[in-house]
């Protein structure tokens, strides 16, 4: 019964990541028009910040590891990890290390997790990219 319900709350949130529906609004874009990007996803022991955030296309993403922890940063789907093969270059990130990701050069919204920890909330986030 356990894993009936496990796997419900997986597709549950795996529905909801797809959806774009998020609880919070995505940051805005940071980068300037030349594509160097500032924008930075930290990792803490409370999860990841911002869970949702806005780039434009061209940009990466630097996730710094603040955490205890060593965590794996990757695409959804779990476990495959393709639906966003330029977040797959964060990879994993023991403490005190950073890693950015790669150039996001399509309109769309990528959804990751911790491949760790891939039923946390708190690591289940979204990159938006815009023009």
């Amino acid at each position: 019964m356990r894993f009936r319900q496990t796997g419900l709350l997986l597709i549950a949130l795996s529905a909801a990541a797809c959806a774009g529906d998020s609880p919070t609004d995505p940051t805005a874009p940071t980068g300037d028009s030349t594509g160097d990007s500032t924008n930075v996803v930290t990792i803490t022991a409370s999860g990841a910040n911002p869970l949702s955030i806005q780039i434009r296309v061209g940009e990466q993403v630097l996730f710094v590891n603040n955490d205890s922890v060593v965590h794996e940063m990757s695409s959804d789907l779990h476990p495959s990890h393709l639906g966003c093969p330029p977040m797959n270059q964060v990879g994993s990130l023991s403490p005190g290390q950073s890693r950015e990701t790669g150039n996001f050069v399509t309109v769309e919204t990528c959804t990751y997790h911790d491949h760790l920890d891939a039923l946390n909330p708190g690591l289940l986030g979204t990159i938006v990219i815009v023009e």
